[in-house]
């Protein structure tokens, strides 16, 4: 359940519409668990739900950029030194500002496959060919290079 509204505020920025949007795929997922094999397939069902309820709710609206308070860190950043946390945080800003930059479908990709899906289950859960999954996905990864550029320029001098 984590993930899965963890994957959703990733995509829409608003955690309050995240979690009506999970709890809605949830539902209508189990409503008809007699027609799927949930065991096998209802992480990706799920996720292919999620997705598209998302992809809908942000065509209806502009996108919003969430500060949420809620929004932690993986990393334990009570043993790092200050400017190592003022550099981190920097970097979490600005990949949150470069994932929001994307089109909801190419932050889609790039999210199911930070989770660990392949390409191949990314594109049946999108329903588009597993070429322009590779596509969108290449895309992707390519602006948020070119908007990163400049931490990553840092790091490397």
């Amino acid at each position: 359940m984590q993930r899965a509204l963890a994957y959703a505020v990733t995509l829409i920025r608003n955690r309050a519409d995240a979690e009506d949007i999970v709890h809605d795929c949830y539902r209508r997922l189990l409503a008809r668990a007699d027609q799927y094999n949930l065991a096998s397939d209802g992480t990706k069902l799920l996720f292919k739900a999620i997705t598209n309820a998302c992809i809908n709710k942000s065509r209806r609206r502009p996108p919003v950029v969430s500060l949420d308070a809620d929004s932690r860190s993986l990393a334990d950043m009570s043993a790092v030194q200050p400017d190592q946390r003022a550099i981190h945080g920097e970097l979490e800003a600005a990949i949150a500002a470069a994932l929001t930059e994307l089109p909801v479908t190419q932050r889609a990709i790039v999210e199911l496959r930070s989770l660990g899906h392949s390409v191949l289950e990314i594109a049946e859960m999108l329903e588009i060919s597993h070429n322009n999954a590779r596509v969108l996905l290449h895309r992707a990864r390519r602006a948020l290079a070119t908007r990163l550029r400049p931490f990553i320029e840092d790091q490397v001098t």
